[in-house]
């Protein structure tokens, strides 16, 4: 028995797995000795613990429970979630504010949200790798360059943006280089 085999049945038992996770761990357990035996010690182990008071619970108690998660999200393994309500804003300039999203210094690469409010502008730069910025709202403009809700700017490796700004303010999603 493996710990993986140990957190893939104590999920499989206590119904964590569903839908064709199920389906593929069941097939795995028919076909794993080491998997069957460790399913068959959480749920030995479920089976003898006791409520007590002396009152079963209720049967929809899990499902509620797993309809909570499923509604308001978990951390899972080899997931990360950020809520908007928790997020971070740094100030990059007066009006210009980021949230980091994901950095991933393997790559030498991040994602952020930028948000600037109406009349805003952020200094010219120049880019040591390839950015990519999608405007989510409002409009941003580069020069003569305008983009609205919807557009993907790519700014190419060696490359020099103008000074930027917004008339109506902006959201914006941007991949770019860790400084």
């Amino acid at each position: 028995m493996t710990k993986k085999h140990d957190v893939i049945a104590a999920e499989y038992v206590l119904g964590l797995a569903r839908g064709r996770e199920r389906q593929a761990i069941e097939a795995m357990v028919n076909s794993d000795a080491g998997l069957r035996r460790s399913v068959e010690r959480w749920q030995e182990a479920f089976a003898s613990l006791h409520v007590t008071g002396g009152e079963s619970p209720r049967t929809d108690s899990f499902q509620s429970v797993l309809g909570r998660i499923d509604s308001e999200g978990s951390h899972l393994l080899g997931w990360i979630t950020q809520r908007a309500a928790e997020a971070c804003w740094v100030a990059m300039g007066e009006g210009v504010a980021y949230r980091v999203l994901r950095e991933d210094p393997a790559a030498g690469r991040r994602a952020v949200l930028i948000r600037m409010q109406p009349g805003a502008v952020y200094q010219s730069h120049s880019h040591e790798i390839d950015e990519e910025c999608l405007v989510i709202e409002g409009d941003l403009h580069f020069g003569d360059l305008e983009l609205r809700a919807g557009d993907f700017h790519v700014a190419l490796k060696g490359t020099v943006h103008p000074a930027s700004r917004t008339v109506n303010g902006c959201l914006l999603h941007v991949t770019s280089g860790l400084h």
